[in-house]
């Protein structure tokens, strides 16, 4: 495989990602794919692949919710399931998180933009909130990549962060903003709605998509939110909810908070995949708060 001058992804996700792979069972949905979210690509998977002899999938990541998700279509449809992860070491920590283990699972360990696949070799090609960490003088790359490994009127399915317009998405912008939502998030773990794991991974998960609001730009990172969040923590110091709901989510995102990710509006991301692929869908998920942020995307070759 040709060497690539690409580099800033496999290192960030040797600084960054190894450490979160340690705290992923910390994780929830938004951060993590929710139930509602595999049963959507679940859908889309089993009507694309039932009738195909040996479907292959190819996962982008080593996401264990979509490994165990492929696990049944490798039984009932023996299909080949690929990984296609940068680091080893992230990959093993995530195979330790596998409810099922498929023993027939590959992995190729090499980045997104150059993958070591034949072309027209895949039937699906799994992402989640994937594309956030290509630069954006390489998203192209990486699309024309994906569609390269797609067999005709292969699917590409995603989980990406694309954004509504900021009347309807009423972000956090400052420290009133974030006191507020800290006074919701209490309120919620009281009568039950919510417990304070789910609270505490939405309120960094909030920071960093609606940090984009903040910005004014397509470059994302919850680190924005650092002098409120300090300045908060002395306000609510009486408070145990309010400061546990704080100590969660640094606990959670902590170890990349100063990390950046790359998104657009949910018209300039349709825009993009439509130069490349055909049939764009997208759906919504219903199980947690922050998706409208997190739509699912289905495409075709």
């Amino acid at each position: 495989m040709k060497k690539t001058t690409f580099l800033s992804l496999k290192e960030r996700q040797e600084k960054d990602w190894g450490k979160w792979s340690t705290y992923w069972k910390l994780l929830v949905e938004c951060s993590r794919p929710s139930p509602n979210d595999l049963n959507s690509i679940g859908k889309i998977i089993n009507k694309h692949i039932s009738n195909t002899p040996n479907p292959v999938i190819v996962i982008l990541g080593s996401t264990p919710e979509y490994r165990d998700l492929c696990m049944a279509y490798a039984l009932q449809y023996k299909a080949r399931v690929i990984c296609v992860e940068l680091v080893k070491d992230m990959y093993l920590a995530m195979t330790d998180l596998l409810f099922s283990h498929n023993n027939k699972e590959e992995v190729i360990f090499s980045n997104w933009l150059e993958m070591d696949l034949p072309d027209n070799s895949a039937d699906i090609v799994l992402g989640d909130l994937t594309e956030g960490n290509i630069a954006g003088e390489f998203k192209a790359k990486y699309l024309l990549e994906i569609k390269r490994i797609l067999k005709n009127n292969g699917k590409y399915i995603t989980r990406q962060t694309a954004y509504i317009d900021k009347v309807k998405a009423n972000p956090i912008i400052n420290q009133t903003d974030i006191e507020n939502i800290l006074e919701k998030y209490k309120q919620e773990v009281l009568s039950g709605k919510l417990t304070l794991r789910q609270v505490g991974n939405y309120l960094g998960a909030k920071m960093a998509l609606e940090s984009y609001y903040k910005m004014k730009g397509k470059k994302i990172s919850p680190s924005v939110y650092n002098k409120e969040i300090d300045r908060i923590s002395k306000i609510v110091k009486s408070d145990p909810i309010k400061i546990e709901i704080i100590k969660i989510m640094k606990i959670v995102w902590g170890p990349i908070m100063d990390k950046f990710w790359e998104y657009y509006t949910l018209d300039k991301t349709i825009d993009n995949f439509s130069k490349h692929f055909k049939n764009i869908k997208y759906y919504y998920s219903k199980d947690y708060p922050i998706a409208k942020y997190t739509p699912i995307f289905e495409m075709q070759k």
